[in-house]
């Protein structure tokens, strides 16, 4: 703690002293004329990467603001939007798309966007692997011209979309694709965004600084710096965003939000992300493998206890794996409830009434999935399981998550949130492909795999019989008691009065972006 509580104190003495030099001397310009204006997010987890297609966590919050996609959601009127590409066309089936680049947009060095450092990026993405399940499908991406790129794939694909995903799409300058690993973790960056990356303290801080020749421009009242306070005990989030210190947090503690909606200079805002919790089982480490064992498991979790008593009623029953928002259940769809006289029957048909033990990982920092497992263990230890509960850092508990081969954990609780709007970006996690983003699991079933990219390619141009498939899919999921589907919580953001232009987009659900805010003065 001693370590980490000097840089701290001493970054909040030096933006006390530049605060108060403003007062006293006025307004402090940057140097393309616009007022110093610091912002400050009280962030709860650490951020393992800098190297963009390597953030997959808390580090993504930086990437959104650093780099830049070709597309995004637009939450208002819900539709994919433009970023780096200013418009786009396909065929009329959907199997080739062509990309036309934003004109005028440079890296922070000054270098123009060319759709060559388009094409190198995803190149890189890709090889990596870590979101390649997005492009399951399509070719190679080629150059048409400068500014121009053309997609194709071998069935429909809806690939605006698919380059607005929160993971994996974001671009950087063609040199920094070719750059070694040690070149992004030593602090550089090679974006477009509005900011830059100017410190890298891991598991402490992060600072940001406004890129001048945006090719968005620059108002008075925008966020000149942007510090990231690497906080993951929710307690001190808490007191930070009450007493100022902070100007917003993206995940307070649920149990304090009566008393926050009263503290004078706090907003809060409330809305439904695009994420789940799950506890997702392990399929090879035994006892998980016995799909009698799973079955009982999922009858012994307290989900209303979980719903109601942790998350206030806010969030959403889960009917099956990822956001109930994104596909349409019908009404005789089947659900997991609790029933602790089942699951005991089911144990002893299984030959596992003595009881065993199963070990579950947790990021550190989230109360409330720390909070559901703990009441979890409770319910399983009056059947003689014992679940041990282990906290990991963000870059442990995904080492872990990542890993095919994993034998230290049964069970990884896991706040997911997918990377586009589409149950595809959950469902991928439980195909046979090796390209999931939770590749532990194990699931092995053909008749998912071919409901999954039916529904997939359908996405392109036929959503109801997209959601048919996702539908069925989501059946064989309940059917083989997959994992633990708990439920879709809410979000929540803190911050303070004197700041505008927040709005929550679910599919990035912990996202500030810094460039649409301003602070009233």
């Amino acid at each position: 703690m001693k370590s980490k509580a000097f840089p701290r104190i001493q970054f909040l003495f030096t933006l006390g002293l530049l605060l108060a030099l403003a007062i006293v001397s006025g307004p402090v310009l940057s140097q393309d004329g616009i007022s110093e204006n610091v912002g400050v997010h009280a962030f709860p987890g650490d951020m393992p990467s800098m190297d963009p297609p390597f953030m997959l966590s808390g580090d993504t919050s930086i990437g959104f603001n650093v780099y830049e996609t070709l597309t995004i959601w637009d939450p208002i009127n819900e539709v994919v939007a433009p970023v780096l590409a200013t418009s786009w066309e396909s065929n009329e089936d959907g199997t080739e798309w062509i990309f036309h680049l934003r004109q005028g947009v440079t890296f922070h060095d000054g270098a123009p966007l060319t759709a060559d450092d388009v094409k190198a990026s995803l190149d890189r993405n890709i090889s990596i692997g870590l979101v390649a399940y997005d492009f399951i499908g399509l070719g190679p991406i080629e150059v048409v011209d400068d500014h121009t790129l053309r997609f194709t794939a071998e069935a429909p694909r809806n690939v605006p979309l698919i380059l607005s995903a929160t993971f994996g799409m974001f671009i950087y300058k063609a040199e920094a694709a070719a750059a070694p690993e040690e070149w992004f973790v030593s602090g550089n960056d090679a974006g477009t965004g509005p900011y830059t990356l100017t410190s890298f303290e891991p598991s402490v801080r992060v600072i940001l600084n406004h890129y001048p020749d945006y090719w968005g421009g620059w108002e008075d009242g925008q966020f000149t710096t942007v510090v990231y306070e690497i906080t993951e005990d929710p307690t001190v989030r808490d007191q930070l965003i009450r007493s100022g210190e902070a100007d917003v947090t993206a995940t307070v503690p649920l149990d304090s939000l009566d008393s926050l909606e009263m503290t004078e200079g706090v907003t809060l805002v409330t809305f439904s992300p695009m994420s789940h919790l799950v506890a997702g089982f392990d399929l090879s480490n035994p006892p998980l493998t016995d799909v009698d064992v799973r079955r009982a498991l999922v009858r012994t979790f307290p989900y209303n206890d979980v719903l109601q008593g942790i998350y206030l009623g806010l969030g959403n029953p889960a009917r099956g794996f990822g956001p109930s928002s994104l596909w349409d259940a019908p009404d005789d769809f089947p659900t997991n409830e609790y029933d602790l006289d089942a699951a005991a029957a089911l144990l002893e048909g299984a030959g596992m009434a003595d009881g065993f033990e199963l070990d579950l990982a947790l990021s550190t920092g989230n109360k409330e999935a720390l909070e559901a497992a703990s009441l979890w263990q409770a319910e399983l230890a009056k059947l003689n399981i014992q679940l041990n509960i282990q906290e990991l850092s963000s870059g442990a508990f995904w080492d872990y998550a990542y890993n095919p081969a994993n034998e230290d954990f049964d069970i990884f609780m896991v706040t997911a949130g997918g990377d586009v709007p589409s149950p595809w970006s959950w469902l991928i996690c439980f195909t046979s492909s090796p390209l999931g983003w939770l590749p532990f699991v194990g699931h092995n079933n053909a008749e998912f795999d071919e409901l999954v990219l039916a529904a997939w390619a359908a996405e392109a141009s036929d959503t109801d019989a997209a959601n048919d498939h996702w539908v069925e899919a989501q059946r064989i999921l309940i059917e083989d008691a997959a994992s633990v589907f708990v439920v879709d919580p809410p979000g929540i953001i803190a911050h303070g009065d004197d700041i505008v232009g927040i709005v929550p987009n679910p599919p990035y659900p912990s996202m500030i972006f810094w460039y649409q805010l301003r602070r009233e003065m």
